[in-house]
């Protein structure tokens, strides 16, 4: 009966310490972060349309700030043709396969100041969106 009682008062002191290094390793742990959807210094580009009508509305999302254009896909469009027009002008004109290459960078640095206007489509369909410069 001894061993019995001996046996049950070392397990439960097992367990007593084993509960206090899990809550004292809970306590140690960072605190959680929340990040940012949109990078830092740049502007979500309101994008409408739809590339491919079995994907939700988050597949794609563009941003863009003084120096450049960012469109990421979170989702395999195939080839996909990007074009941005500012001015009258295409500024970038170019095809990309998204299964290989899931975000385009654009550099826009030297264009000048206004409206401008990118458009990404593949055979399925296409997506809009228009930002000032």
């Amino acid at each position: 009966m001894k061993t019995k009682w001996l046996t049950l008062i070392v397990l439960s002191l097992i367990s007593l310490v084993t509960m206090q290094a899990m809550t004292n390793a809970h306590h140690d742990a960072p605190e959680q972060i929340e990040i940012s959807v949109i990078p830092p210094n740049m502007t979500e580009i309101d994008l409408h349309g739809d590339l491919d009508c079995s994907y939700g509305p988050d597949s794609v999302e563009a941003y863009y700030n003084s120096n450049m254009v960012v469109v990421c896909f979170h989702q395999n469009f195939g080839y996909v043709n990007i074009i941005l027009i500012g001015g009258g002008n295409t500024i970038y004109n170019g095809n990309v396969n998204t299964a290989v290459q899931q975000t385009v960078y654009i550099p826009i640095a030297g264009a000048p100041s206004g409206s401008y206007t990118l458009i990404l489509n593949n055979a399925n369909g296409g997506y809009e969106g228009d930002f000032e410069k």
